[in-house]
């Protein structure tokens, strides 16, 4: 994939057969070559890590496609001098806690500069491989139902204008009857899959379920199969039919309830490595574009300034991404400073700022290959999000760490004064004028999301043959944000009034009926207790909905492009307690984003904001439903007086997908003491 500057979208290439070489995009471009040409559509960058990236099945207008692994990726890097990585050592470093010591680099996608464009409008070197998938494809004409391979069907993709226009056609379609006049018609995939909980994805056997596991009785190893659907009253009628043998059977068959005794056993593949594992699983049919079939395993975090020293080793990845020639220079010690201003000029970054000058040297030479470095061992992995969420709130939380690094490159923040109307419970506020989010992608599931199986490792489908990948596709994006410090003399006392309700009883009933519903075998392993939130969380998660749906009016920016991030824990031994919020806003540009949801920090427009968004919590056009409610029995629904019309946000927007959100506990809003809370600011709102 490479990513077009005009437009920030990232372009697909594809093989025409399953393990066939990919077309080579610089061969369109050099040969002239008329036919077929390799790309395919466009995403984004940030599609690659959420919704499109390898494994995933990419809807193109007539065709899907699948990114390959990263194994096939070096073809397209190898036509590069340089590789754009990005600098982020404390991300790095939980990527290896995940992945191995073996990962030393966080790679942006390839993408080809507008100047490096042959003039036919191609660019030279185009976008990651990936492949067909699935094989089958069905005419949309006749029913033809037959895999790419079988060459039935022939490949379209001529007009390097668009794209979007790569297809496949049957051409001498004669109709379902086969009595029309020959026409081309469109082949389109099939959409029946099978898939497994350990990340396997193949294609349906549609012969040998029309067979029943048996050969073909003509004896034809590739017998010609025909596909036909018909509308009825309890959906879609999908039968299969044998043209060879004129052996029929349905589709309903695969969905029935017993459908899992029916259907094979998975055979452990992974398309996207072009490769067959071990696997013990019963296959479950899949459709699709099915909404469970591809779930993102990503790292995310704030590049914050560090506060430890870093070590020769840690700075070795950040050395190797300079340009060609660039480690060449210093010959000793006495060299480092002239090598350290250059190497920040060229990098635009300030890593290397600071450092002791034997410290860097020591760098460069394990970055050159002249010295051997310290015995790493893999990090121990963490799931614990205060891994990530902690040195934030250090940074965030204390001025004098966060004024002493505002000038660099990519943070900048400043303190504000505490709005009157939040004096008593808010005890800082901090407008965070430059940020940066990099985000790193680590593998995918399906059936089950991440979060259901306790990161557990070999739930999570591999990204190269071996498993173990040097470095992983990552992604940066430049913003503001609005940063809340709650005073914890206020906030632990209210969480300790909540906690003693039957109410918070109820909500905790339900989490754990919620936890052992899911279907991953690894959640029965788990203490569903110890993933429920406090309610510190469920008050500054509301707080924080409030706020976004209210800022979207003011700020300038749709609410679908604030996004939200809590700290809210108690304290332990190893973290101290933490009650914050940030909203922000960032965007993939370099420039970053323009200011409206900082200015929007600023003590009288602040405390407008909190008024207003206050004063719309309290009713919702839902009510008395939505006030009242509660989890009943063995409903397990995770929030409590919250619905679409009054605190939901779109997915993009709240990190737990709508869930652990609750009016009363910010602002009462009822009186009935079975789900009557205590009110965070509901003080505030009688007041004013």
């Amino acid at each position: 994939m490479s990513e077009s500057i005009e437009d920030g979208l990232v372009t697909v290439s594809e093989p025409v057969a399953a393990g066939a070489e990919p077309l080579d995009p610089a061969g369109d471009v050099e040969h002239n070559n008329p036919r077929n040409r390799a790309r395919v559509g466009s995403i984004r960058p940030s599609a690659m890590l959420y919704t499109n990236g390898v494994g995933a099945t990419v809807d193109m207008p007539h065709i899907a496609v699948m990114p390959h692994g990263l194994d096939d990726w070096e073809r397209i890097y190898a036509r590069r001098p340089t590789t754009d990585v990005i600098l982020e050592s404390r991300l790095l470093e939980l990527v290896r806690s995940h992945l191995g010591s073996q990962v030393s680099e966080l790679r942006k996608p390839p993408w080809a500069p507008d100047e490096k464009r042959h003039a036919g409008g191609d660019a030279i070197d185009l976008g990651i491989p990936g492949r067909i998938f699935p094989q089958w494809l069905r005419c949309t004409g006749c029913g033809l139902l037959a895999k790419v391979s079988h060459e039935l069907f022939d490949y379209e993709n001529t007009n390097r204008y668009r794209p979007d226009q790569a297809r496949f056609v049957h051409k001498r379609c004669t109709g379902r009857r086969g009595k029309a006049r020959a026409s081309t018609q469109a082949a389109i995939p099939a959409r029946y899959l099978l898939a497994c909980v350990d990340g396997h994805l193949d294609e349906f056997p549609y012969v040998e379920w029309v067979h029943r596991g048996k050969p073909c009785s003509s004896g034809d190893a590739y017998p010609r199969m025909k596909m036909d659907e018909w509308k009825s009253n309890i959906g879609p009628d999908v039968r299969l039919t044998c043209q060879s043998c004129n052996v029929t059977r349905g589709m309903r068959e695969a969905t029935a309830r017993d459908a899992e005794e029916k259907l094979p056993y998975c055979r452990g593949r992974h398309p996207h490595l072009d490769a067959f594992y071990p696997c013990e699983h019963q296959g479950k049919l899949m459709m699709l574009g099915a909404a469970n079939q591809w779930f993102p395993s990503t790292l995310s975090l704030l590049a914050l300034p560090r506060e430890e020293s870093a070590t020769p080793e840690e700075l070795v990845p950040d050395l190797r991404a300079l340009p060609n020639g660039a480690l060449d220079g210093p010959q000793d010690v006495s060299a480092i400073g002239m090598f350290r201003m250059m190497a920040s000029n060229i990098a635009q970054t300030d890593v290397f700022d600071d450092l002791p000058d034997e410290v860097l040297w020591r760098a460069v030479q394990l970055a050159r290959g002249d010295s051997v470095p310290n015995v790493v061992t893999a990090p121990e992995k963490r799931t614990d999000p205060r891994t990530i969420l902690a040195p934030e709130w250090t940074v965030l939380t204390d001025e004098q760490k966060y004024m002493r690094h505002s000038g660099m490159a990519d943070f900048r923040a400043a303190r504000r004064d505490v709005p009157d109307l939040l004096s008593g419970v808010v005890a800082a506020t901090v407008a965070v004028e430059k940020l940066k989010k990099v985000n790193a992608f680590i593998g995918f599931t399906r059936i089950d999301a991440l979060d259901r199986m306790d990161d557990a490792a070999e739930r999570v489908a591999p990204l190269t043959r071996d498993g173990r990948p040097t470095w992983v596709p990552a992604t940066e994006d430049r913003g503001e944000g609005v940063f809340l410090r709650f005073d914890e003399a206020v906030i632990a006392p209210w969480e300790d009034s909540v906690e003693d309700l039957e109410v918070w009883e109820r909500f905790k009933d339900a989490h754990r009926i919620n936890f052992k519903r899911r279907t991953s075998k690894t959640a029965d392993d788990l203490e569903p207790d110890d993933r429920f939130p406090p309610p510190r969380y469920w008050v500054i998660h509301t707080l924080s909905h409030l706020l976004i749906r209210q800022a979207a009016m003011s700020s300038g920016y749709g609410s679908a492009s604030l996004t939200e991030r809590i700290y809210a824990w108690k304290g332990d031994d190893e973290h101290p307690p933490a009650a914050g919020l940030l909203i922000s806003t960032t965007a993939s540009d370099s420039e970053g984003t323009l200011g409206g949801l900082v200015e929007l920090a600023k003590p009288d427009k602040l405390e407008d904001l909190v008024r207003k968004a206050l004063r719309r919590g309290q009713r919702c056009s839902s009510d008395p439903i939505c006030g009242h409610r509660v989890p009943e029995g063995k409903e397990e629904f995770l929030h409590g007086a919250a619905c679409h019309f009054c605190l939901f946000l779109s997915e993009t927007s709240c990190e737990r997908t709508n869930r652990f959100l609750d009016r009363r506990m910010l602002l009462g809003v009822v009186d009935d003491p079975k789900v009557s809370t205590p009110g965070l600011l509901e003080s505030l709102v009688e007041v004013h």
